[in-house]
């Protein structure tokens, strides 16, 4: 986990460096977006400006032609035989104005019509090479900003949740794996085995002691029951007493046994209900209420947990009362 939260924290100042950098690179691609579309405006006013011109000189152009159409049709219409001198000399000024003012604003088209041009493929070129940089900002440069945001960071992250991936992996093999050796050890629980282990263990305390011997006094050698008179009698007497006696406790015996064996049956009974499996409360299409009424109506209610807790109880003091006078009474 240290090691995910280490890789986690690395990646985020990655992501904030790389993101700074790429902001920096960003801003200088819109600077220079900027400046381009700012010099087409200025190019495109400048064409606007000049075809007006131009528009302007061609109209007064047009005048100017009319002008002078018009003073060459009064002209012909007119003898000049009939006219006056001051008449024809007023008329010829008029046509010279004309003409020059028709060569002036000639020459003005002309001037007006070349900046036009020029300024309309100024405007034109711009216009091509602004297209073309914005079309290369939106459809190369973008890509290549978010490129530079991302460098790295998606195999980063893929190293990082494929180290968490292992982890989990791991421990979840670990986890079965300690679960199998659990599930062994309950499937080789063994109360006899485990009791026969702890006095060879411990045999010094549970071995049977060395016989008690005889020990004659002052050079007596009678070592056995002497059966002669006047004490054959007595024995006989108290021979048939004690074969009488052990035939009833071998009887009472019996029951006793049966009794024991009949409530340790009762007590394992108790102790090996199968109610170790937890599945029902991990069913994922049952709401939360449902589990709990499951739980609080069925055997693992508290209800029916402290009934099993009394009955054991009073069972395993029954057992030890039968136990305890078999042991002294057998």
């Amino acid at each position: 986990i240290n090691n995910v939260i280490v890789r986690l924290a690395q990646i985020s100042e990655d992501v904030i460096r790389l993101f700074k950098k790429s902001k920096e690179i960003g801003i200088q691609m819109h600077e220079e977006l900027v400046k381009v579309t700012n010099e087409l405006y200025t190019v495109m006013k400048t064409y606007h400006m000049y075809h007006t011109e131009s528009i302007s000189a061609e109209s007064k152009l047009k005048d100017a032609e009319k002008q002078e159409e018009k003073q060459f049709g009064k002209s012909g219409e007119l003898n000049v035989n009939l006219l006056r001198h001051e008449e024809r000399a007023q008329r010829r000024s008029s046509v010279r104005k004309i003409e020059k003012m028709k060569e002036k604003r000639q020459a003005k088209y002309s001037e007006n019509k070349l900046k036009c041009t020029k300024a309309r493929n100024d405007y034109l070129l711009n216009l091509a090479a602004t297209n073309a940089v914005v079309a290369k900002y939106y459809i190369h440069d973008v890509s290549d900003m978010i490129d530079c945001c991302d460098l790295g960071y998606h195999a980063s992250l893929a190293r990082t949740l494929r180290t968490y991936l292992s982890a989990e992996y791991n421990l979840e093999t670990s986890r079965h794996e300690g679960l199998d050796l659990i599930e062994n050890a309950v499937d080789n629980l063994d109360s006899r085995s485990d009791k026969h282990k702890i006095m060879d263990m411990y045999n010094q305390v549970f071995c049977p002691p060395m016989r008690f011997e005889y020990l004659p006094h002052m050079g007596d050698e009678v070592c056995q029951v002497s059966a002669q008179q006047p004490v054959q009698t007595e024995l006989l007497m108290r021979y048939h007493q004690l074969q009488s006696r052990l035939a009833t406790l071998k009887i009472e015996n019996e029951e006793v046994r049966k009794t024991l064996d009949a409530t340790m049956q009762t007590l394992q009974d108790m102790l090996t209900v199968e109610d170790f499996d937890v599945s029902d409360a991990f069913q994922h299409s049952r709401s939360t209420e449902s589990i709990r009424s499951v739980a609080s109506e069925g055997y693992m209610s508290k209800l029916n947990i402290a009934k099993r807790r009394a009955n054991q109880q009073e069972t395993e003091v029954f057992y030890f009362t039968v136990n305890l006078h078999f042991i002294c009474h057998s």
